[in-house]
């Protein structure tokens, strides 16, 4: 169990998050020699303060350039997942499924002119930041389409239209539980523990499956949560003794400070140690896109460095750095990185899009547009021992269709349409070996992005999509579990509980958490 940082990162402390400033108009009043020499005085203060952290060996986390040391070159075994092959799915016709609707029953805090999170829209400098970011991230919603209603668009107040509209009434106060359950889970130190977020548990929330070497996934993973659903570090807004906002600032603090001078977020002694990384460097730019706080800025753009330098040539991603080999699961957690990026204001070189194009383009099976794992025509992906029962569903193939609409917004290319109509030959369904939560996130980003929010694809996905997450959360006869989905789907073996409440948090946050590319567009 790994509760504090000293535990993970020999002896280093988490990083504190230093408030926001408040100018106001001071160096305005501030003569202009009282300026110079304050000036001259922090340089000199720095200076000194860079050459002691320096010589105590701690991780530098100042903006300044500094030398890199050398990249230590890690060897790691082959992987041990297997492809298998199967016959190709024949796609047929597909209909609508009966609509299930929980009741909400919220608490809720809302501000008098019904704005959700106790903040009315127009309070930018105390909620979101005190200096508002410029870019495309001023938008607290993300993608390339319309609909995103400014600063306090969708993510906030704003959403409640996109919740109906896209077909997702009853699935607000399910998020909130969830995040609940993650708040009262959340290790001190900031993370949170595949096997060890039971030190929380007030009774153990058994079964736990699950590895610690996933521990850093699951963090970001439970920050990209709570930042879909609106929350950021300043948010004010408290539920069962904790405040929100305390949860995210504590865990990008964790994030933060398990970066390496190379951008990497998390251990690279972790066994495809590349998810843990993508899932948190999405997380810390989602978090400065969204709040354009200078507080993120540097370590999310050194985030993005080591994901592109992490690239093979003209390819792909897979589990550790520039490693040759590729895969569509590791690379479509890049495509959201390099999509976050964007839109967030940061920097990468084209050739990163690039290479993402032609690795799903290489992976595509012309005739059918499905996506294999290692190259086209893979079939199951498992890992023996572990998850070979479960049935194989096509999450390569919504993860290809979301990138390419991303990154190419093209509703014209054929390879959507027909990968969406093979999605939809699966559609979410809780029954034993059916369970994979994995793909139903992946499939639902990419049916909402390409048909959504009324189109016939999106309706028939969403409403099977609803029935088996909204009546299978624990609820409140659960006790601790409360919140939670049970571990039980084709990938709670590596991040159990805690991935499993996540990652279900996310995708019923689809409604509103990205601006979808065609609106307006859709049938």
């Amino acid at each position: 169990m790994r509760d504090t940082a000293e535990d993970l990162d020999d002896g280093r402390p988490p990083l504190e998050l230093p408030p926001e400033p408040e100018t106001g108009g001071v160096i305005q009043k501030t003569p202009w020699w009282s300026i110079s020499t304050g000036l001259h005085l922090v340089a000199a203060l720095a200076l000194g303060w860079f050459w002691a952290v320096d010589v105590q060996g701690e991780v530098m986390v100042s903006v300044t350039p500094v030398p890199r040391p050398p990249r230590q070159k890690i060897e790691f075994d082959k992987p041990q997942d297997v492809a298998q092959k199967e016959p190709v799915l024949d796609v047929k016709d597909v209909s609508d499924a009966v609509v299930y609707t929980k009741d909400p029953t919220s608490d809720h805090v809302e501000t008098n002119d019904d704005e959700d999170f106790a903040k009315a829209k127009g309070d930018s400098e105390e909620f979101v930041s005190n200096k508002p970011f410029k870019g495309k991230g001023t938008y607290d919603v993300i993608g390339g389409g319309g609909g995103g209603g400014g600063k306090y668009g969708t993510r906030f107040g704003g959403k409640r239209d996109l919740v109906q509209i896209g077909g997702g009434g009853g699935t607000v106060d399910v998020v909130l539980d969830a995040l609940r359950w993650l708040s009262r889970h959340q290790s001190p130190d900031g993370s949170w523990g595949v096997t060890g977020y039971t030190a929380k548990c007030s009774q153990v929330c058994a079964p736990n499956p699950g590895h610690e070497d996933f521990d850093a996934g699951v963090t970001g993973l439970s920050i990209l949560a709570f930042l879909g659903a609106g929350y950021s570090h300043l948010s004010k807004d408290s539920y069962d003794g904790i405040c929100f906002g305390d949860v995210v600032r504590k865990g990008m603090q964790w994030m933060m400070s398990h970066q390496d001078p190379e951008g990497c977020i998390g251990p690279r002694s972790a066994m495809k140690y590349m998810y843990n990384h993508m899932i948190c460097a999405l997380a810390v730019s989602e978090a400065y896109g969204l709040t354009g706080s200078n507080l993120f800025k540097d370590q999310a753009q050194r985030a993005v460095d080591f994901t592109v330098a992490s690239q093979n040539p003209g390819k792909a991603w897979r589990y550790s750095y520039k490693c040759g080999d590729n895969d569509s699961s590791v690379t479509g957690w890049a495509a959201m990185v390099l999509k976050s990026a964007e839109i967030s204001g940061l920097v990468f070189p084209k050739s990163s899009y690039d290479g993402t194009r032609a690795w799903y383009d290489e992976a595509t099976e012309a005739s059918y547009g499905r996506v294999g794992y290692t190259q086209a025509g893979t079939g199951k992906v498992f890992i023996p021992g572990k998850n070979e029962q479960f049935d194989h569903n096509e999450a390569l193939t919504s993860i290809a269709v979301m990138a390419r609409i991303f990154i190419d917004k093209n509703r014209g290319d054929a390879r959507l349409s027909n990968g969406c109509d093979i999605l939809l030959r699966q559609k979410p369904e809780w029954k034993g070996d059916a369970i994979d939560f994995y793909y139903w996130y992946y499939a639902s980003l990419a049916l909402f992005q390409y048909d959504g929010p009324k189109g016939p694809k999106w309706r028939s996905w969403n409403e099977p999509m609803k029935d088996a997450l909204v009546k299978n959360q624990n609820v409140k006869s659960s006790g601790c579990r409360r919140g939670s989905w049970e571990p039980v789907d084709r990938w709670s073996c590596e991040g159990g509980r805690v991935y499993a409440t996540a990652i279900n948090a996310l995708t019923l946050e689809v409604y509103y958490r990205y601006a979808n590319v065609f609106l307006g567009n859709s049938k």
